[in-house]
């Protein structure tokens, strides 16, 4: 075959090849679900009720995550025991009991199918870090826990700098550190945020399969990716999406309403309408949606820490103070997990070991020292 003619066979296949490739790329994920109208979400609309499959059975199924919050709940619930709240009294903690409830080791739940679900906090807690750095987390919650359950031993005397005791109706260890709530607020950033933010609604998680449901399931795998995502915030089929209408959401959802507020109505709008965008096949409304949810969500952490380190301020009352540090502490800590604005753990370190460095720990930290750390966190996230 002549030159001239071979080039042109080349040429022409070469053209078919691109254009095959092309023609295959744009090629839509098919089509499972009936389109939705976006128009017909609204705030009134219930999450777990508003998307069903052809037969009119539901698709949402909040699965482990619902688990997962429930245990927190309980863990939580468990470790107030030590603070006084009239007419009961302080109880001392035992450690077993306090890593059995983070482990579900044990049947330490007053729900059987929490005891039988399989599922645990703690190797669901940093699980979106590398191997070591997830255990470097969960090994802090470790020791956090079995640190409250010491000084839970001395419930009934009252704190001093290197003394274990109350200050007022809160327990706080020798270095005047109320360790059960570093813990629960720790968990809030280590288990729901990183769930929610750097293990469910990333990119990769957003391209899963939504062409088909998952064996024995209504629902495909991108849908529940999202569904877990929500979990994570509520249980409720309605988020509830202002502080002062009871009873409260819990944990990253109730701080989400208490210190984010006006960005809660809009958290819950992106949740639905995600899913609807998941319905629809449109990625880019998804992304969009997942963006909202993700950067409120970072800086409710954020906006909580200024709070309470604020509040540590400004309290007069030494009890009060207490409580502020330790829920500031403890969302200093979450700070890690929060990837969007480029947060990580050496930046959550250095506030807190700049918070800490005293000799007597909390009991010598001076507003000096709290304003470099809330300042270093607003300009993070780009905080009034």
């Amino acid at each position: 075959m002549p030159l001239k003619y071979v080039t042109v066979a080349l040429l022409t296949l070469a053209v078919g090849l691109t254009s095959c490739d092309k023609k295959e790329a744009e090629t839509p994920t098919p089509a499972l679900r009936t389109k939705l109208d976006y128009t017909s979400i609204t705030a009134s609309s219930r999450y777990t009720e508003s998307f069903k499959d052809a037969s009119g059975q539901s698709t949402v199924d909040l699965g482990a995550a619902a688990v997962r919050l429930d245990m927190f709940s309980e863990l939580n619930t468990y470790m107030a025991k030590v603070a006084v709240a009239a007419p009961a009294t302080p109880s001392t903690l035992d450690a077993t009991t306090l890593r059995n409830y983070y482990t579900n080791a044990g049947a330490p739940f007053s729900a059987p199918t929490l005891n039988s679900s399989g599922l645990q906090l703690r190797n669901a807690t940093a699980a979106s870090f590398p191997a070591t750095n997830a255990e470097a987390v969960r090994t802090y919650i470790d020791s956090n826990l079995a640190a409250l359950a010491v000084a839970s031993q001395s419930v009934n005397n009252t704190a001093t700098a290197g003394n274990a005791g109350r200050l007022g109706r809160y327990l706080v260890d020798g270095k005047g550190i109320e360790v059960n709530q570093v813990i629960q607020k720790a968990l809030i950033g280590a288990l729901l945020l990183d769930q929610i933010d750097n293990v469910l609604l990333t990119d990769q998680a957003l391209s899963a399969n939504n062409s088909k449901s998952l064996d024995g399931k209504p629902y495909t795998e991108l849908e529940h990716n999202w569904d877990l995502a929500y979990g994570y915030m509520t249980t409720n089929a309605l988020m509830v999406t202002d502080i002062n209408i009871m009873p409260r959401e819990r944990f990253l959802a109730g701080y989400l309403n208490e210190k984010n507020g006006p960005a809660s109505p809009n958290v819950y709008m992106a949740f639905l309408k995600g899913r609807a965008a998941i319905v629809n096949n449109d990625k880019t409304t998804l992304k969009a949606q997942a963006d909202i949810i993700r950067t409120e969500l970072e800086k409710t952490i954020a906006l909580s820490a200024v709070s309470y380190l604020t509040n540590w301020k400004s309290l007069p009352d030494l009890p009060a103070k207490a409580h502020a540090l330790g829920e500031g502490l403890g969302f200093i800590y979450s700070l890690r997990f929060c990837t969007r604005f480029g947060a990580d753990a050496a930046f959550s370190d250095g506030l807190l070991n700049g918070l800490l460095s005293g000799r007597d720990g909390a009991w010598s930290l001076t507003n000096a020292q709290a304003d470099v750390a809330i300042n270093a966190i607003k300009s993070k996230f780009s905080l009034q």
